[in-house]
């Protein structure tokens, strides 16, 4: 009896042990935290080669790997927070007048080029006047914006911007890189992409240029960086042609991450186990226009009823994998001034059909719909990527059921524009991206943009004019997020278009390397990425060398 006594106490003593170590791992894992360390290698694959890393010379639809580049070693005047608005960067603070039209930036004096040279208002006021200059070659809208500014220097570290009139994105437009003016300011811009500094790209980023090859950019952590040094000592982008070859370098651990923009075709493709995918939204989306200046596209409840009978869902999920987000209204998911209690139309093709049935659009004999004695019929242009393609043809389907007639016409994305531009379509199915960080959609929608701009729905309207012109006056942000819902309630029940999806971005990355913050689970993680680019926004966060540390309460 007292053996078996013996050995009951033997056991429960093992069991508890065993019972508390169990505990005390678990309890470790939960509290103990990474801690970043100074140090080590971060190496990218960038698909696609850099074209131009100059930031004012770069063309970021075109090439976006150059773009990729050129964040890691400039800075703007203001840069955009978490949440969306531009906050200090090269400008340590900043007044506005009450007019709205003066601006005062006062400069950091804590700043050196890469190359040890003070920075000073000398570069602003550089790099100012050469966009507005008429010899820039550079962005043209960039130009517009800057040319109608009045920019004085004050002193070394003061300058003042004079608007002609208030405009409220103005310090989201102040994020412009800022070039060196005393390594660029005696040659001509024609002559920067082949003079030297084109391979130095001296800036005052968190990063500076070691070496740029053809295949590859290497950038060493910028030691006396304003904001603080990065935790990592070095980056490698390495440039590769195709998602593809891409995918084969991550899955052999020759890189540590990789960034693209979300398709069916990259969904299929198994990642390793040993990496972590985030997923961010773009600015940008796709819709489908309406041309609203002639029949029969004028009639709204038309217009309403192929809304009501489109399943943005089904569009989503069973054409596209699930490889975008779906957006209802110009105002962007992510954009301080979306509110999402604005209603898009609920799917309900019967409703659809009824509506139609009523304003006169009467089925035949084949189910389709006559009007006035004539087949109702909207051809709808698109171009040839595969994902617009396949949309193009969800939407075709969707529509010949309601008793439509859609013809899916197949451009040249030149020809496509050039189609926009002249107005010679009924529907057109095409995209925005780069749309930028403030919800300013006024070059998108207003009436004055309907002739010869980016209104190519040809939407006129009274309510949305005027919403658009205070919301980019005033400077209140309660007032700009009123006059925003004032606008997408209007837009919604107008439906000069349907926005159907906004683009995802996926970041893989290897599981060793914190600090980017896209997947939602840091408090700064951002909702929208301003451009791939903007995945570094706290790149100086970023580490692959960390330490584990306990966290928590003793009791």
């Amino acid at each position: 009896m007292a053996r078996r006594i013996r050995w009951q106490i033997v056991i429960a003593t093992f069991s508890a042990l065993l019972i508390v170590g169990l505990l005390s791992r678990v309890a470790l894992m939960n509290t103990a935290v990474s801690s970043p360390l100074t140090g080590g290698t971060y190496v990218e694959a960038i698909i696609g080669t850099p074209d131009q890393a100059i930031p004012l010379l770069n063309d970021p639809l075109l090439d976006p790997a150059g773009r990729d580049l050129s964040a890691l070693l400039f800075d703007g005047l203001t840069r955009i927070g978490i949440d969306g608005l531009p906050e200090p960067a090269l400008a340590a603070t900043w007044q506005v007048d009450p007019s709205g039209e003066v601006y005062t930036f006062n400069l950091r004096r804590d700043v050196t080029w890469h190359d040890g040279t003070p920075f000073t208002a000398t570069d602003v006021i550089f790099t100012l006047q050469t966009i507005q200059a008429a010899s820039f070659t550079g962005d043209a809208a960039l130009a517009n914006l800057w040319r109608n500014v009045l920019v004085d220097r004050l002193d070394d570290y003061t300058i003042r911007c004079t608007l002609s009139a208030p405009y409220a994105p103005f310090l989201s437009a102040a994020r412009v890189p800022i070039m060196p003016a005393h390594l660029l300011g005696g040659i001509s811009i024609d002559q920067w992409p082949t003079s030297p500094y084109a391979q130095q790209l001296v800036g005052t980023g968190p990063y500076r240029l070691e070496e740029l090859a053809l295949d590859r950019a290497v950038l060493a952590a910028n030691d006396a960086y304003f904001e603080r040094r990065p935790f990592i000592d070095r980056i490698e982008l390495r440039f590769i042609e195709t998602p593809e070859a891409a995918l084969s370098a991550l899955a052999r651990d020759d890189v540590q991450a990789l960034g693209f923009s979300t398709t069916p075709a990259l969904s299929q493709v198994a990642l390793p186990r040993t990496v972590r995918p985030m997923t961010v939204p773009l600015d940008g989306y796709t819709l489908v226009t309406f041309n609203l200046r002639n029949p029969p596209l004028d009639d709204q409840a038309l217009r309403q009823a192929l809304a009501g009978s489109l399943n943005k869902d089904t569009l989503i999920e069973q054409v596209l994998g699930g490889q975008v987000a779906r957006i209802d209204t110009p105002i962007l998911p992510g954009w301080w001034a979306y509110d999402p209690s604005v209603a898009w139309y609920d799917y309900d093709p019967a409703v659809a059909a009824q509506t139609l049935d009523e304003q006169g659009y009467v089925a035949n004999a084949d189910g389709m719909r006559m009007y006035e004695g004539a087949m109702l019929e909207l051809p709808l242009i698109t171009d040839s990527d595969p994902g617009r393609v396949a949309t193009a043809e969800y939407l075709a389907r969707q529509w010949t059921a309601l008793g439509i007639q859609v013809e899916v016409e197949v451009l040249e994305s030149a020809d496509l524009r050039q189609r926009l531009r002249d107005h010679e379509f009924a529907l057109a199915l095409h995209s925005w991206s780069r749309l930028g960080p403030d919800p300013d959609v006024f070059e998108l929608w207003h009436s004055s943009q309907a002739s010869s701009g980016l209104n190519f729905a040809g939407l006129r309207d009274e309510t949305i004019d005027r919403v658009l012109v205070t919301a980019r006056s005033e400077l209140e942000l309660g007032a700009r997020n009123s006059d925003y819902r004032t606008f997408q309630e209007r837009w919604v029940q107008l439906v000069p278009a349907i926005l159907l999806y906004q683009p995802l971005y996926t970041f893989v990355t290897s599981e060793q390397m914190g600090g980017p913050g896209l997947d939602g689970r840091d408090i700064d993680s951002p909702s929208l990425l301003i451009g791939r680019e903007d995945r570094y926004r706290n790149v100086t966060r970023w580490f692959v060398e960390s330490s584990r540390e306990l966290r928590g309460t003793l009791r």
